[in-house]
């Protein structure tokens, strides 16, 4: 009896660092996992008249992309309803929200996505949603997570107080619109908590697992929920939705559950715990917990969302119950922070295999660099964000640069990639949408062509981010990240071969087939214009 899939005339990209012999030209998979790898005439003795048999003349088959960081229920949420991304027009984005508010019935609370701050040519302000939306609760998400903009019937809703950390002010006193740090927290968690139905959750589910497709994903490590506590954005319903629905879904779900209750997550036999449970905030926003203060606001060195006593008492917690922590750190004091927690709970109770991970780890110290290597710290970071030469807005007339912010030494410190691989660190990428794309191949081309040798990457580098390292880092390098023998076969083929093409044009890289468990999960539609070179031999 034949297997049930044969791919062959592939240039197969194992990802391990080196095979003996040729590199195969063809995979087997049956019953969902990879059978044998060799010659096309090797293997194709394998195939029946119940094989379907896909020629790729030539195209490049790797390991299925993983994305370790994305906010997946967001995501999909991003893309059903209203949204503002990449609009930094003011008044543009007071256009789109006024469509959004005549589609919905008088009486019902609002929720628009996207908005990017720091890039508005104006900020939004109450007297904007006020006159826009007098009757009904308002709120404009801003697209970093950090901050969002509502109006007075929201204000209402949120039971927030005037003088509460995190509530802008204007300069006579009086609310500005704006919610900020735990204040922003509280508004996020109880809008997506009350707002959103869970019909509309699965539906995100659904969308967010296409859009993961078309670029090659198959597994996605999904930051989801949080706690009505004040420690998460976001409710523990989309958990719950996630878990009833995974096996429906055509991407495989690792869930990384936002949260400081590690009973919750032991009740829901979760492996692990946290995701973008902040320990600071973001740079734009003059939130990210730095050890100095910023170059641009010398009063302020952002924000700790914990006291050092009860980030301890957290991680102690989770690390003794055997859960994989994981948490936001993006300043160099929340990073300083963060290995205390970590260095305190090992000393306790030694475990040399633990894959504890930091989110972000943007602006780590060279010694902070060398603690987490002796610690096994796992950097889960996201090369969207080591953009070049400044990384600042799209407007600047109106908004400071990055490096602005931070001053010139700092920003040239950031996202040191090739320094963390040196120590020894893990690293794993994610996208951190919906912030951000999906897109691997976008973060491959970032990290391979950049022009800073401190953050540049070679292309294999770059991909084992999204395929090897991220299997490891989650506990599934026995069935995720290479091509090999008993593997899953998780795969995705390429148009071109992306160590081979310039590495400016990686992102450029069109993805043809997405396979998950055997089964093809997605296919780029050809048109006459770029004929596909893929042929299905046969199929039963």
């Amino acid at each position: 009896m034949g297997v049930d899939l044969l791919i062959r005339n592939a240039t197969v990209l194992t990802m391990t660092e080196a095979m003996p012999g040729a590199p195969p030209q063809s995979i087997a998979i049956d019953a969902g996992r990879i059978c044998a790898l060799g010659s096309n005439r090797d293997l194709a003795t394998l195939a029946d008249e119940g094989t379907r048999v896909i020629d790729l003349s030539g195209k490049s088959v790797l390991p299925g992309f993983t994305d370790s960081h994305v906010h997946f229920t967001q995501t999909g949420l991003g893309n059903l309803g209203p949204q503002v991304y990449g609009i930094i027009s003011h008044d543009a984005v007071l256009e789109v929200v006024a469509d959004a508010l005549k589609k919905t019935p008088s009486g019902e609370a609002v929720l628009i996505h996207g908005c990017c701050f720091h890039e508005l040519d104006k900020p939004l302000r109450l007297a904007d949603l006020d006159r826009l939306a007098p009757d009904k609760a308002l709120l404009v998400a801003d697209m970093g997570a950090h901050a969002c903009a509502f109006n007075s019937r929201a204000w209402k809703m949120l039971g927030l107080s005037v003088n509460d950390p995190g509530v802008d002010k204007a300069s006579d006193g009086t609310l500005s619109g704006v919610l900020r740090g735990a204040a922003n927290t509280r508004a996020r968690y109880a809008y997506y908590n009350s707002v959103v139905s869970d019909e509309t959750r699965v539906a995100a589910l659904h969308r967010a697992s296409q859009m993961a497709l078309a670029v090659g994903i198959t597994t996605v490590h999904t930051l989801e929920g949080g706690s009505p506590d004040g420690r998460g954005w976001l409710p523990q319903r989309d958990v719950e939705i996630l878990l009833g629905e995974q096996g429906n879904l055509p991407v495989r779900t690792l869930i990384y559950f936002q949260s400081t209750h590690v009973d919750v997550a032991q009740r829901w036999a979760l492996p692990r715990i946290g995701g973008c449970v902040w320990v600071d905030g973001t740079y734009f926003e003059h939130t990210a917990g730095l050890s100095e203060p910023y170059a641009d606001q010398p009063s302020s060195c952002g924000c700790l969302y914990f006291s050092q006593s009860e980030l301890d008492a957290f991680v102690w917690e989770a690390h003794r119950a055997g859960l994989q922590i994981s948490m936001h750190a993006i300043g160099d004091a929340a990073i300083e922070q963060l290995l205390c927690a970590f260095e305190r709970a090992l000393e306790k109770e030694p475990y040399a295999d633990h894959r504890h991970r930091i989110e972000h780890f943007s602006l780590p110290t060279a010694k902070q660099i060398e603690r987490a290597a002796q610690l096994g710290i796992t950097a889960s970071m996201q090369p969207n964000f080591a953009v070049h030469p400044s990384a600042g807005s799209a407007n600047q007339t109106r908004t400071p640069s990055l490096r602005d912010l931070l001053g010139l030494e700092r920003f040239q410190r950031r996202h040191p990639y090739r320094r963390i691989l040196e120590a020894g660190i893990l690293i794993t990428a994610g996208s951190d949408a919906d912030p951000q794309p999906m897109g691997p191949l976008i973060g491959v081309q970032l990290l391979a062509s950049h022009p800073e040798e401190a953050r540049r990457l070679s292309a294999f580098e770059a991909l084992k981010l999204y395929t090897v390292n991220p299997a490891r880092a989650a506990f599934e390098e026995a069935d995720k990240g290479t091509i090999a023998v008993g593997k899953l076969a998780d795969l995705v083929v390429l148009e071109k071969n992306p160590l081979t093409v310039p590495p400016a044009t990686l992102a450029n890289v069109a993805v043809e087939l997405t396979i998950v468990g055997g089964t093809i999960a997605w296919q780029r539609q050809s048109d006459s214009s770029s004929p596909s070179t893929i042929s299905t031999v046969r199929s039963p």
